[in-house]
């Protein structure tokens, strides 16, 4: 049995916000569809994939943010996220999901999005001349979007954009009420960073939820050099997805003493001999923070900056899973990176804890975690070497749920994907 689950942070559980992503032609993954719960744990070989849908994610998030241009540049542009097997057809990217009021399982809300890009020269100069040079050709892009709503009992509301123009669908039972709007929107721009600014009579309100919940999206990636520095601000009430103010984010935990010493009792049972993590102000023109331990059998306390990589990644991973305001979803790669077997029980546990207030995509390459889930937190992921897509769920879940069923008490979900019985391992 695991240790005790922490009960300081205990708001009521949120309902799983994403229920499934579906993405075509997007990198390696030419056509996948992902169930998602509160806990979802890829794994499978290096090159299968994991890390693209974990990408995906990302990619929304930076378009709701930033809008679509600039998201593509950061992903190294349209070309570099195509993918560059055998395939046609556009980049689609389709979410499922609750973010309105009356969205449920049965109803959900759902965002699709279709990019098309063209270097035809000629189509350019022809169709936008404004666009076209004499030199190397540029990208034109065509994007379709689609927002659909569930209001209230038999109603919904659509609202499809191609092109610059949009247009508004109300349904009420078997009827259908059109309502187009002239905005105009760059081939480059989003609707879900442009109509939040709508009334909520004209569907702002649920843009303005999903483009939120993409925009919250965080990939939780440590960076132990900049963890290891002290915070310039001494206290900080969000954690960067690097973890590089983790001293100012630890000194806001910390205002909660139960809370922390909760965090510093899972600190314990993850790096030997640690007795206490202490907070000392630095003093100078700005006020920092830096974090110092204290560790059984030495005299004085160790700075962080002498701390070895896996106690960094203990500390930054506990101040994300104690966090009491995170985002909907986070993703981190390798989440079992640096932590000893041992402590697996704990980690899942809290991850379990944690999962009521954010739902997680990780990935792992651990069976001794993979041992610790139940079937349903489970996702294989291939990849297809002769057509070189990946394969998610490359098992399918009811056939993990029968095997894990039958090898109850001989062996775990970790030992079964390690045999090769799940699919998921190198060949």
């Amino acid at each position: 049995m695991g240790p005790e689950a922490p009960c300081s942070i205990s708001p009521a559980p949120m309902p799983t916000p994403l229920l499934e992503l579906s993405v075509k032609n997007y990198k390696s993954l030419r056509d996948v569809s992902v169930r998602l719960g509160p806990l979802n744990v890829l794994v499978g070989p290096n090159g299968s994939g994991k890390s693209n849908l974990l990408d995906v994610i990302e990619f929304l998030g930076d378009s709701a943010r930033e809008d679509l241009g600039p998201a593509l540049e950061r992903h190294l542009g349209y070309h570099r996220l195509y993918f560059r097997g055998e395939t046609s057809g556009p980049i689609r990217i389709h979410v499922k999901a609750m973010v309105t009021s009356y969205a449920h399982e049965g109803a959900p809300d759902e965002y699709k999005l279709s990019i098309k890009g063209s270097t035809l020269r000629a189509r350019i100069k022809q169709t936008h001349p404004s666009q076209w040079t004499a030199g190397a050709p540029k990208l034109l892009l065509q994007r379709q979007e689609e927002f659909a709503f569930k209001r209230v009992k038999g109603r919904g509301r659509r609202i499809t954009i191609s092109g610059g123009k949009s247009e508004l669908v109300d349904l009420r039972g078997d009827k259908e009420e059109r309502r187009k709007r002239g905005i105009s929107l760059r081939s480059d721009s989003l609707g879900l960073s442009t109509l939040p600014k709508l009334s909520p009579e004209e569907g702002g309100e649920g843009v303005r939820k999903m483009a939120e919940l993409f925009s919250t999206f965080r990939v939780f990636d440590v960076d132990a050099r900049a963890a290891r520095q002290p915070s310039a601000s001494p206290i900080e009430r969000v954690l960067q997805s690097d973890a590089s103010n983790l001293a100012a984010f630890l000194r806001y935990l910390s205002e909660n003493e139960e809370t922390f010493e909760q965090l510093q009792e899972d600190a314990r049972a993850m790096v030997p001999g640690l007795q206490r993590i202490h907070l000392r102000p630095i003093g100078g023109a700005t006020e920092a923070i830096a974090i110092e331990l204290e560790e059984a059998g030495l005299k004085g306390r160790t700075s962080l900056a002498e701390a070895s990589f896996g106690t960094i990644r203990a500390l930054a991973l506990l101040a994300m899973l104690y966090d009491p305001n995170p985002p909907q979803l986070t993703c981190v790669e390798e989440i079992d990176h640096g932590f000893h077997p041992y402590v697996l029980d704990r980690l899942v546990d809290r991850l379990r804890w944690a999962s009521q207030r954010t739902q997680f995509l990780i990935a792992t390459h651990s069976p001794t975690l993979v041992n610790r889930l139940h079937a349903d937190e489970l996702i294989v992921c291939e990849r297809n070497l002769e057509t070189g897509e990946s394969l998610i769920p490359a098992a399918d879940p009811e056939d993990v749920r029968a095997m894990e069923e039958r090898a109850q008490g001989r062996m775990g979900l970790g030992e079964l994907w390690f045999t090769g019985s799940l699919g998921g391992v190198p060949r």
